[in-house]
């Protein structure tokens, strides 16, 4: 891709499911989205055909950039009106699901493009939060997995590597390639969320670990208030005084260590534990060196 002109490795253009024009309002900021699927430019475009959705530009894994929406026009991405109107978003292709993660040609491609679209709509250098969000940040979802999780810091480090570099019209170091596959744990680390739900954070989701955060999740409206552990055992787990009363300073308690939580994961904290939560929860279960 030409980074400086902003001109895509490839162009296929959306005729639909996209808004001609900003309405007024300046681009402020860059969305971060995953494709949860190994799509390829094409891919996208078939997606959208039939999906009221669509994003400006994505990245394949193997590095190459297509866009589908020009920057001057509003992609339908972040389910917000005004911050589509407000924003340029980037879809990035899965390598993996279990867990999610972006290839090393993807990360690269994608902050470098970040970094390009920062300077030359003068966003500032890239900072998460400020002109760089996830899609999460907007709507109730999971997306962009892993580059607001796992992949995120190594994601932005590029970003502003790449935004220093261009800024001086010049070219960012070489990254630093991922470690190997074989040289990481095949079983993901749940030792953070032990630690949040004051279980022995020995990276093994056992039966106390699988109490503890069951008992999180089953004392949710999203499962029904129940307590199959006892009500005492879950305001310990939440860290209230076990009364047996579950009353307003337990509730209070409860959606605190969910924000943690979801804080763990990367995702929106409003401390509800909904559909979005309690799919993370279990993803990462099925991902760690669970006995239970």
């Amino acid at each position: 891709m030409d980074f400086k002109g902003l001109h895509a490795d490839v162009n296929k253009w959306l005729s639909k499911h996209y808004t001609p024009g900003r309405r007024g309002r300046k681009i402020q900021y860059i969305g971060i989205h995953h494709n949860a699927g190994n799509l390829s430019v094409q891919g996208c475009w078939n997606v959208w055909q039939t999906r009221q959705a669509s994003a400006h530009y994505q990245v394949q894994s193997d590095g190459v950039i297509g866009q589908l929406v020009h920057d001057c026009d509003t992609a339908w991405a972040l389910g917000d009106f005004d911050a589509n109107c407000r924003s340029i978003n980037i879809e990035h292709a899965d390598i993996s699901s279990n867990p999610w993660r972006i290839s090393d040609k993807c990360l690269e491609s994608g902050a470098h493009l970040v970094a390009a679209l920062c300077l030359a709509y003068g966003l500032g250098r890239p900072q998460w939060g400020k002109n760089v969000f996830p899609h999460s940040h907007f709507s109730s979802t999971a997306c962009p997995a892993s580059l607001q999780s796992s992949q995120k810091d190594a994601y932005m480090r590029r970003a502003q590597e790449w935004y220093d570099a261009m800024a001086k019209g010049g070219s960012a170091p070489a990254a630093k390639p991922s470690a190997p596959s074989g040289t990481a744990s095949k079983y993901a680390d749940c030792r953070w969320l032990q630690r949040i739900v004051g279980a022995t954070a020995d990276n093994i989701w056992g039966p106390d670990t699988g109490a503890r955060v069951g008992a999180v999740q089953m004392a949710s409206m999203y499962h029904g208030v129940h307590f199959p552990y006892g009500v005492e055992f879950t305001q310990r787990v939440v860290g209230t005084t076990p009364d047996g009363i579950w009353g307003v300073r337990s509730k209070a308690a409860h959606d605190a260590i969910v924000k943690r939580i979801q804080e763990g994961f990367g995702i929106k904290q409003d401390g509800i534990l909904g559909m979005d939560t309690d799919g993370h929860i279990h993803a990462l279960h099925l991902a760690s060196n669970h006995t239970v």
